[in-house]
């Protein structure tokens, strides 16, 4: 069966997808005691590589050990174990594959620290009690975030990968800096649009001068924050034209933050400007599938050549050809489908399945967000156990798991974290 999603991508680095269907970034929680990439990452990446996709985009590597998104989370600093990475691209075959690369900031748990950071002392992430208050970085800190980037990126090359991804979205150090809501400072890395945006700006030029041509940089950006007196469309449309500039090789478009939870299509959007629901064009059921395809439109606008893919809500094939087709985007982004049916991109290129239901999960909001997340990312444990997914599996119990799994493991191994960051 013919389709547009069946046709290759040309990024501007010269590396070639196969086809339009890109395994977005899901946290997988897999790596070791010391943050090592393990034989569960092997497993899993090779199935998503079986699974048809024509590209693979990790979970979170943090450039920074003492500021982890969760507590197993794989760490690119000088303490890599680059063999093991090589190990988990070589599992996917010839399949091209991306690490996403992030600083959790002000949403890294108190139980990986205590003193979380930000670009400015604001107040903590308003979640179950779980985040403490962060600190402001320096303007010195600030620029060694631009190297830790830029090394960790170095060697994510050595270990083959075919080029990396700066998270600049879903509330993370690099949204905080772009939005106005946690970037209060006055300083160079502050202040108008143009000030909030340079430390993503300088990260994605170091990252290009350090790895050289024909390794690709790209970026995930948010739409929009969803909350009052956050980044807006209007600040996104504008770091999109910036990136246009930077020869970014592929933007990935998502939105929102771990307090308005967009990115699960369950925040809270009454009264705020950039609802989804008023981006989309009357009638168009693409469109209204997709979380952010209305900005994505947009983008369009502004990005010139610069590929664009979108992530969020793309649940049937009709939907992900009709986006592709009109030219809004490039490429469409799958993460929880592939954690539900690793094997969703080549049906949908054989015409074999017409698209995906994912379980449904009806508790409030934010105890949503948890439940889901922990419970797909339980199905990629499975899967890097070398077992198949469990649709039985409960959402609160996979929740409690996690839960008392990050509690026990970020305090008992805080202390080596600290110890080795100190070395590295």
């Amino acid at each position: 069966m013919s389709s547009i999603l069946a046709k290759p991508l040309v990024l501007p680095s010269g590396l070639t997808l196969p086809n339009r269907i890109v395994k977005a970034p899901m946290t997988e929680n897999l790596a070791d005691s010391r943050n090592q990439p393990t034989v569960r990452h092997e497993r899993v990446y090779r199935r998503w590589a079986e699974g048809g996709a024509g590209m693979l985009i990790t979970g979170n590597l943090m450039v920074d050990r003492r500021y982890l998104e969760r507590s197993r989370n794989i760490v690119a600093d000088a303490h890599l174990d680059v063999p093991a990475l090589r190990r988990v691209v070589e599992a996917t075959g010839e399949v091209p594959i991306v690490a996403q690369l992030g600083h959790p900031g002000r949403q890294c748990t108190r139980y990986i620290t205590s003193e979380p950071v930000a670009p400015s002392e604001v107040e903590a992430v308003a979640l179950l009690g779980s985040f403490a208050r962060p600190r402001a970085l320096t303007a010195a800190e600030v620029s060694d975030v631009v190297t830790a980037f830029a090394a960790a990126a170095v060697r994510c090359r050595d270990a083959g990968m075919d080029g990396v991804q700066v998270h600049a979205a879903h509330g993370y150090l690099l949204a905080q800096f772009l939005s106005p809501h946690t970037n209060r400072r006055t300083d160079e890395w502050g202040g108008d649009l143009a000030g909030r945006a340079k430390l993503l700006i300088e990260i994605v030029r170091a990252c290009h001068e350090a790895t050289g041509d024909g390794f690709s940089v790209g970026v995930k950006l948010n739409s929009s924050d969803f909350r009052h007196g956050g980044f807006s469309e209007d600040d996104a449309a504008e770091v999109v034209g910036m990136l246009a500039a930077e020869d970014v090789d592929l933007l990935e478009i998502s939105g929102g933050t771990y307090e308005s939870p967009e990115m699960f299509g369950l925040a809270d959007m009454s009264g705020v400007q950039e609802s989804r629901v008023e981006q989309v064009e009357e009638g168009s059921s693409a469109f209204k599938e997709a979380y952010f395809a209305g900005f994505a439109r947009r983008a369009r606008t502004v990005a010139g050549d610069m590929p664009l893919l979108l992530t969020g809500g793309l649940r049937t094939r009709e939907a992900m050809e009709a986006l592709v087709e009109s030219g809004a985007v490039d490429a469409v982004g799958l993460a929880r489908p592939l954690a539900f049916d690793p094997d969703l991109p080549t049906a949908l290129l054989d015409g074999t399945s017409d698209g995906v239901d994912l379980p449904d999960y009806t508790p409030p909001p934010l105890i949503t967000a948890a439940g889901e997340s922990e419970w797909y990312e339980a199905q990629i444990g499975l899967m890097g156990d070398g077992k198949d997914v469990d649709p039985s599996l409960n959402h609160v119990v996979a929740a409690g798991r996690y839960v008392a799994g990050e509690i026990a493991r970020g305090l008992s191994e805080g202390p080596r974290r600290r110890r080795m960051a100190r070395t590295g």
